[in-house]
């Protein structure tokens, strides 16, 4: 049985769930294309909220910069990950009312859904375009949207404007060459207009309305051909109408009427490198750029559309940590916003949100990291308290365990020139912390070890010879399950050959005294081997114990208790003899394989994450009850570990996102 797909009962981290901090994705870019985003807040809200909206990955991610609380009414968190798309977000935009969010996806599909309401019901739903959206545009009265994107065949349209509740189509918007549209700016005020912008035409269409038709030019007004080559990748009307702003690959910025876009003021050769974005400030006294050069910049703008240049902000250089001779491709600025009409913010290709300070402020840039792959590992070091995590990409993070705030991005062993961090060249399958120091494998093969205190990887890493699957240590041993085999380490990460086993190892943990490995595998039973030698000897087998592969283990922290996980089962063992504390058929409830395991620091309840989004807490005292945490992370939960703190558990999962939970009065509840 397959997880339940997103829909009004789970598109959203249902408001009951006990997080109490809850650490979004970062935006998910991609090379030569802009990056949504939004800061604007909506009149509901208070026009100058700092908030920030983005797609990351399948998610719509909306965040406060100054982590006070995004709707008070429903949640106190500083964040909403909206998941109602099937596939990978490519636009989003904000109701000027506040109450309405429209996202597109990179299949064309439009949701429109309240972003004022606790469940955050869908309003509309249906086929957009017949390829991606790559923008879209609300009118000022937050009853129509506007879109603009990609069509698959002649037939189909690139850009359509229709109501948001019905779906209707409001006239006719003009094709761009090759059916391509980079973006799309609707008049917030009456007379309406609509500007398109090319993506492979340099064109800028003009449209009136409703019913919305393109207006042919008369002597150069309106001026659809302000740029000179390249796609115009950005247009954007100001909040009172009365001027529209147009960038472009060949480095220009172009100011336009907002009622006839007559052409009012052209700067050539602003950037060094296409400008991907540009965005006006909540007073529409400034707008600011963002370029493939690395920088951003910010212009004033009078009421003629007369543009001066103010201040060039370089995010590039800051996370590169000083200049260089050739931007880093990761260091391209592909996205930029005023939060709240006023705090400047961009977005590098690489992901990372560069808060810029104000014009006149000598506050340095703030940088907010993280991950905008899937997470597929997760290790504590509760000792330096922190912890780290590994996604899809090669990119690992460290971060705090009080806050749940990344501290940064670890720098690769052979540099990171390119600003992408990327550590491993494959994905990353297993983290452990040994000693303080960080120990990484991926499906690059190789095991990388990061030294305590430091964010810079050695720059050595060891060959493991085959795909490793998890990684587990105890005090100052560990164990590398691989494809072909086991394969221990010691303190620095030196592995030994590879002893060849007759099954695949798919689950692993080590003792804390460094004599016992404990291997699951895909013959559904749990092997035992004493590895206080140079080599793992097997000295017992748990037979007939689960009827699927294991997929997750876990020791008790007095080392007593061996939990184990499978495609169903939790199950528990007594180490002593080897005999069930909990059998399979009894902690059954998980739809999918049981993903991690972790004990809390009394021992008395097991929390389990699975594919199917769920946790579970299972108390060894009363067995018979469970506590449901359903829709806990979108794809799957990929790490789970208790903090040590009570009965609060870190999660992180395939949606990126890092949750920090208090179920301290829920098992009280429950489990008393």
């Amino acid at each position: 049985m397959a997880p339940k797909g997103p829909d009004a009962s789970n598109s959203c981290l249902p408001p009951t769930s006990p997080v109490i901090i809850s650490t979004p994705p970062i935006p998910h870019t991609e090379r030569g294309e802009r990056c949504s985003l939004d800061g604007t807040s909506g009149r509901l809200h208070g026009t100058d909220k700092p908030m920030l909206s983005y797609c990351s990955g399948k998610l719509i991610v909306t965040r406060t910069l100054d982590d006070s609380a995004l709707l008070p009414s429903i949640s106190p968190l500083p964040v909403l990950c909206y998941r109602g798309h099937h596939y990978t977000a490519t636009a989003l935009k904000l109701s000027p009312s506040g109450a309405y969010m429209a996202s597109g996806d990179e299949r064309g599909m439009l949701r429109i859904w309240a972003f004022d309401h606790e469940d955050h019901l869908c309003k509309y739903e249906n086929p957009g375009l017949t390829s991606v959206i790559r923008d879209l545009a609300w009118d000022g009265e937050s009853k129509k949207v506007a879109m603009g994107g990609e069509r698959l065949d002649a037939r189909s349209d690139c850009a359509r404007v229709l109501q948001y509740d019905t779906g209707v189509t409001v006239g006719a918007l003009a094709m761009h060459f090759k059916g391509r549209v980079a973006s799309v700016a609707y008049k917030p005020n009456r007379p309406f207009r609509i500007v398109t912008a090319g993506k492979d035409d340099t064109k800028t269409y003009f449209h009136q309305g409703p019913p919305f038709a393109k207006i042919p030019p008369v002597d150069g007004i309106p001026q659809d051909s302000g740029h000179s080559k390249g796609a115009v990748t950005c247009v954007r009307y100001n909040q009172a109408g009365t001027l529209v702003v147009s960038v472009s690959s060949d480095r220009a910025i172009c100011t336009y009427d907002g009622k006839t876009l007559e052409l009012k003021h052209k700067l050539e050769q602003v950037h060094s490198a296409t400008i991907y974005c540009v965005d006006w400030s909540g007073d529409d006294k400034y707008v600011m750029t963002a370029s493939g050069d690395g920088t951003c910049k910010l212009f004033a703008v009078d009421d003629n559309g007369t543009l001066s240049e103010q201040h060039t902000w370089k995010p590039a250089e800051h996370q590169n940590g000083g200049a260089y001779e050739k931007v880093p491709v990761g260091g391209n600025q592909v996205a930029c916003a005023f939060s709240g009409g006023k705090r400047p913010v961009s977005v590098s290709l690489n992901g990372q949100i560069s808060l810029l300070p104000p014009l006149g402020s000598s506050d340095p840039i703030q940088v907010i990291t993280g991950h905008s792959a899937a997470v597929g590992a997760m290790a504590l070091d509760v000792a330096s308290g922190v912890f780290y995590t590994g996604d899809s990409d090669g990119v690992l993070c460290q971060w705090d365990l009080k806050t749940c705030t990344a501290k940064g991005r670890l720098l690769p062993s052979e540099g990171n020139a390119d600003l992408m961090y990327v550590v491993h060249t494959g994905a990353v399958s297993g983290l452990a912390v040994m000693n303080g120091a960080l120990l990484s494998v991926g499906w690059d093969d190789k095991l990388f070890v990061t030294p305590s205190g430091s964010l810079q990887v050695n720059m050595e890493p060891e060959i493991i010879g085959a795909q490793p699957s998890a990684i587990a240590v105890g005090t100052n041993k560990g164990a590398v399950a691989t494809v072909a085999g086991l394969a221990l380490c010691g303190p620095g990460g030196a592995l030994q050959t590879i002893m060849a086993t007759n099954y695949e190892a798919t689950a692993i943990c080590v003792s804390k005294d460094d004599k016992t490995l404990y291997v699951g595998g895909n013959d559904c039973k749990i092997h035992i081997y004493d590895i206080s030698g140079d080599q793992p000897v097997e000295n017992h087998v748990i037979e007939n114990g689960h009827l699927k592969p294991l997929t997750a283990l876990a020791l008790s922290n007095d080392g007593t208790k061996l939990a184990a996980g499978d495609q169903r089962d939790v199950c528990v063992w007594d180490l002593s003899n080897y005999t069930a504390l909990v059998a399979k058929g009894r902690w059954c409830f998980h739809v999918q394989r049981v993903t991690c395991l972790s004990w809390s620091p009394d021992d008395q309840v097991i929390a389990s994450g699975g594919a199917d989004d769920s946790i579970y807490l299972w108390s060894m005292e009363k067995k018979m009850k469970r506590i449901h945490y359903p829709f806990a992370h979108r794809g799957g939960l990929t790490g789970l570990s208790f903090v040590n703190d009570g009965y609060k558990f870190v999660s992180v999962g395939a949606d990126s996102v890092v949750n920090m939970w208090d179920v301290a009065k829920d098992v009280k509840e429950k489990f008393a």
